[in-house]
């Protein structure tokens, strides 16, 4: 085949035009903008007609730093400034020896490891930007837990921010104990920016970003179950934001974009969707595509409708499938007559649980994991 009739995208458009408005996007009660933060990651030039075996594919993207999601009880620019010679870690509570002065020599000398990891806010409502894949370096947390040595009445392990900020969470000590739990001190191969965490942050594969805190200053081994800053919210309400946190399988569409006129979450109500159009010859190619995620497991498929779930499609995935980590997903959309349409992706994990239609109840703060629906309007004309 001709090189040229191949079907190619690059970013977010193919043959098609799409007229694109950047969203000003915020978080919940922050009322942040983010018109730096991107739809989606950066995409290399995919020929969906000539994919390689999966074994071959890409890895996945990795976020930058500087573009990746911020998030904090204090706002998402909130940053406490912590400074490596004067920062100290206490690890206590239900040890044999207490560790009282942990410098930041002491914690970077230790095993370091390097993973890749998703991380997601809990409170990313769906199709929303707080979601970025990283590198994260540094060492077990059961290296530092062990140093101090653990009771065996100790259950779970508590976390505590710098004071400045505030913020505390906790997990179940054996899950504290799994290898790939860090704490890390590098992101991407850079010193942990500061806000990101510096010095010290929790990773905590296959969980939302709540029980990964940033920040770190002590680390209690408790008996008991503790329920932290977004663990005891809503106050005065029966329900609250889950303790368990497990990330399950959710996907986005980045391409056409979402546009929302709002700064904050859509799913707080008064936001007004701005329909992107789509102009070009009618049948030229439009690679919808975006990202698809699924916690622990692996994104097993991600279907796509063009008429707002009457009729699906395979997508392509683009990159490789791994645990914790983010898949690329793309599907070739002959343009079709004049006239507004509702695109919708559907995810599918490998342990076969799939994205449910809506959210519903408590689902709402246990991550959002619903359809993420586009509409776009499309302006064709004859070839």
């Amino acid at each position: 085949m001709n090189r040229s009739t191949r079907r190619q995208f690059l970013k977010s458009s193919g043959a098609v035009i799409a007229t694109a408005i950047f969203p000003a996007w915020g978080c919940d009660g922050n009322e942040v903008r983010f018109k730096s933060m991107p739809t989606g990651p950066d995409m290399d030039i995919i020929d969906l007609e000539e994919m390689p075996e999966e074994g071959a594919l890409p890895l996945p993207p990795i976020t930058s730093n500087a573009r990746h999601y911020l998030q904090s009880i204090k706002g998402t620019n909130y940053d406490p400034g912590l400074v490596a010679d004067s920062w100290r870690l206490v690890v206590d509570g239900l040890v044999d020896q207490p560790l009282t002065g942990l410098t930041y020599a002491d914690i970077t000398a230790l095993p370091m490891q390097r993973q890749v990891l998703t991380m997601q806010c809990i409170g990313n409502w769906i199709g929303g930007p707080l979601v970025g894949n990283a590198e994260w370096g540094g060492t077990p947390l059961s290296e530092v837990l062990n140093m101090a040595g653990i009771k065996s009445e100790a259950t779970r392990v508590k976390f505590y921010s710098d004071s400045s900020d505030g913020y505390t969470t906790s997990i179940p000590l054996e899950r504290a104990l799994r290898d790939e739990v860090i704490l890390a001190w590098e992101m991407n191969g850079e010193p942990l920016p500061s806000k990101h965490g510096f010095p010290l942050r929790l990773i905590n594969p296959g969980h939302y970003g709540q029980k990964m805190p940033k920040w770190i200053t002590r680390i209690e081994l408790i008996d008991h179950a503790y329920l932290g800053y977004w663990e005891s919210k809503p106050e005065n309400k029966s329900f609250k934001w889950s303790d368990e946190a497990v990330a399950t399988v959710n996907s986005r569409i980045d391409a056409p974009l979402s546009v929302w006129d709002d700064v904050k979450d859509p799913a707080n109500g008064g936001v007004s969707v701005v329909l992107q159009t789509l102009r070009g010859v009618e049948g030229s190619p439009f690679v919808i595509h975006g990202i698809a995620m699924a916690g622990e497991r692996t994104v097993e498929s991600v279907r796509v409708s063009t008429n707002g779930g009457r009729a699906w499609h395979e997508a392509q995935i683009t990159t490789q499938r791994l645990p914790n980590i983010w898949v690329t997903w793309a599907y070739e959309w002959k343009l079709p007559a004049s006239g507004e349409y509702e695109i919708v992706a559907w995810a599918t994990d490998s342990e076969g649980d799939s994205q449910p239609r809506t959210d519903a109840g408590a689902d709402l703060y246990d991550g959002r994991t619903g359809w993420h629906r586009v509409r776009v309007k499309v302006a064709s004309r004859a070839g």
